[in-house]
Order: structure tokens, then sequence, then C-alpha cells
């Protein structure tokens, strides 16, 4: 007989082939009939799809990043990354005026009527002068070490499942995807009671604790999308690019990544000599000579491979977000 897990009349295949979007219809419902009665079945899968995403950091697939999705997408109002950004200036006692707030938003084409697209949130905080990084991809160590730090963190979620809809909201993944549709400001973490406390926009209260495995499995649901807010200069920088390695391009493409290096030191062999630089043997600033400024073909190999490198990374990128590129047909 296969091994059940724990003590639940599924197998441990089952809720493995369940967390991987690989089980039947049959099983994921006998799985999601279960969940609405069995607290105990809901810890367990919450905790193995936090750690399924941990996994998931150090062995990235190829799934698109959910750069476009629009969170604040789950109330009404569609305004909870208003309130977000609006508590960050609070914090950081810069003076604002609520109604501003809005009209700027919409005026700027960051807010949209419904919702916020995730690679928008922050543009009000840092319209106002703080200093704001994006990333996916981001860990409990990464908002513990951010909240010591004194930064102000904002996580997408999947507003269902962190207010504990577990039924509805892995149906709705099991059919849709994930849906990260909504923002909440992390306030702290009490790694003792294994809880989170957070600024939620969809509670009437300034500050509510979740268990955490419940916030990791929504906050899942945005690969880990984090947005981060501080005072100019309090931190040093840490560049965090997109992770691309897990894409792989086809041959016509891996082909495009030399036309497109190319013509990337074109634009900038353009660009410079309309600025007055012209080609010597070294550079130097002040009569605006460089050695680079000849053909790409002249360019040493190290040169050659920067542009390359610019040009893999921007195909790849394009790719992890979600979009193909096709050839049209003559």
């Amino acid at each position: 007989m296969k091994k059940r897990a724990d003590n639940h009349p599924f197998e441990a295949e089952t809720l493995a082939a369940y967390l991987d979007g690989q089980a039947t219809n049959t099983e994921s419902r006998a799985i999601l009939g279960a969940l609405e009665d069995d607290p105990e079945l809901r810890e367990v899968l919450s905790i193995a799809r936090a750690v399924d995403f941990d996994l998931a950091l150090t062995h990235p697939t190829a799934e698109p990043l959910p750069l476009t999705a629009l969170a604040a997408s789950c109330e009404e109002s569609h305004y909870c990354c208003i309130e977000c950004e609006k508590r960050i200036l609070q914090q950081h006692n810069i003076p604002f005026e609520e109604e501003e707030l809005l009209q700027l938003a919409m005026r700027q084409g960051w807010q949209k009527e419904e919702g916020r697209p995730l690679h928008n949130i922050g543009r009000l905080v840092e319209h106002y002068g703080l200093t704001v990084t994006r990333r996916f991809g981001a860990s409990l160590q990464d908002i513990m070490q951010g909240l010591r730090g004194g930064e102000s963190l904002i996580a997408t979620v999947d507003g269902g499942e962190l207010n504990g809809d577990f039924r509805a909201e892995a149906w709705e993944d099991i059919l849709e995807g994930p849906k990260p549709d909504h923002t909440v400001l992390i306030l702290g973490y009490d790694a003792e009671q294994e809880t989170i406390t957070l600024f939620d926009p969809n509670t009437p209260h300034p500050a509510c604790d979740y268990p955490i495995v419940r916030f990791l499995d929504a906050w899942a649901d945005s690969q880990c999308y984090l947005v981060s807010a501080y005072a100019h200069g309090s931190k040093p920088y840490m560049p965090t690019p997109i992770e691309v390695e897990d894409v792989v391009l086809s041959a016509e493409l891996n082909e495009l990544c030399e036309t497109i290096a190319e013509n990337a030191h074109e634009v900038w062999a353009a660009k410079r000599q309309a600025e007055g630089w012209t080609y010597g043997p070294v550079r130097n600033d002040q009569r605006k000579e460089t050695p680079d400024m000849v053909p790409y073909a002249s360019l040493p190999e190290s040169e050659k491979q920067y542009d390359r490198d610019m040009a893999m990374q921007t195909i790849k990128l394009v790719t992890k977000l979600g979009y193909d590129l096709v050839k049209r047909e003559k």
C-alpha cells in the first residue's frame, strides 16, 4: 500500500501532484472538499507550499513572472496600493495631500481603474522622494532584514488566501493560475509565535497578525514580489536583477542576439558621436575620445560579449515576463 500523508485519507503522491498542479480534477475536488472541514490538512498543504516555494528559489522554473498583474483588484475601490503608500509616507513624516495621491497616480497612469500593475507599486512614495526597489523571489529572510534596517515593505499577495478562503482560492489557482490581487504593508514578524503583522487595507484595523504559513502561501502567488521604500542614502544599493537563467531560447532567438548586440553598439556610438565623442586609442573624458568609437566588428571580444550579454538578458527577460517573440510571415 502506498504511504498516506499523516492521518489524511490521501496518498502522499496525490497531495504532491495537487501541489504541483498535476492532480486530476477528481483528486483536486476531493482535496478541496476536505480542506473546508480539515484545518490540519490546510496547515499541511500551506507548509508544503511554502517549502516548495523556498526550494523553487534555488531551483527556478521558467514560469512567467506576473509583472503586469493587477494588484488592488480584489476589492471594490481597487485602492489598497494607495493606502499602503499613504501609510509609508506617514511613517516617514512626509507631508502630502490625500486627494492628490489618487489624482497623481491616475494622471501618471500608475493606477488603473481596475487596479495597479505590479511594476507600478511604489511609484507614489518614489515621487515623494523615497528610494524604492522592487524584486521577485524575495524571502522571509529579506523581510526580516528589511524590517531591521527600517525599510517600509509592501508585499503583493492573493487577498483571498491571506484571509483564509482556502477552498475557493485553491480551486481558483488550479483553474486560472495564481492571482496576486492585493497589497499589504509589512509591519513586523514574530518568529516565536510564527506570525507576521500587516497593515491590510481590506480590514478596518491599523495592524493585524496572520499565521506566517498563510502569508507565505498568499505571497507565493506573486512569486514573492516585494517593494521596499527607504530614505535616500540610508542603505547601500544591492542590485537584484530578475533571474532569467531558467529561460531557454530557441536557436533563432539565440542567433538574433548578435544582431541586437551589433545594433546596440550602433545606437551607443551614434549618441556619443552626436555628443562630440571621437575615436582615441585610450579613453579621455576631457577630449571626448574613446577606443570604442569603431564599428562593432572592430571591437575587442570583451566589448562584444558585453553587448551580447545585454541583448541575451533582454530577450530572456521579455520571455520570462510571459511574452512570445514571433516572427511575422512575409
